[in-house]
């Protein structure tokens, strides 16, 4: 991060937040509309998708809350001492969120493997 100017150090670290769990959050639509609209298993599944969608959300929002909330109004020497959690805060939001969005897909697929049976 040494190479990184300073000011620039939070802005990427909530982009590396932001864009992992919005990344999830596609994947997991996209599993969502690889079932079929008109079987029996299509409507279900698009609701888990946004329900799981809000979640994942709301999980984004609060852990950029939690996470970032010092961190907006603080100076230099502040985010320098915090370069690590920078660092690790967004690997541990984006590692929920694909946890969450994983297990969530899975449990659509198999709707989708009961329906192709």
């Amino acid at each position: 991060m040494s190479l990184i100017p300073l000011f620039l150090w939070l802005p990427l670290s909530v982009a590396a937040c932001v864009l992992p769990v919005l990344a999830a959050m596609g994947w997991l639509w996209r599993t969502a509309l690889r079932v079929p609209a008109d079987s029996r298993d299509g409507r279900p599944v698009r609701h888990m998708a946004a329900i799981g969608n809000a979640g994942l959300l709301l999980w984004l929002v609060y852990g950029l809350f939690k996470a970032y909330g010092a961190l907006w109004q603080a100076d230099a020497l502040l985010i320098m001492a915090q370069a690590s959690l920078l660092v690790q805060m967004p690997l541990i939001i984006a590692a929920v969120a694909w946890i969450a969005a994983l297990l969530l897909g899975r449990v659509m697929a198999m709707h989708k493997g009961a329906h192709e049976d």
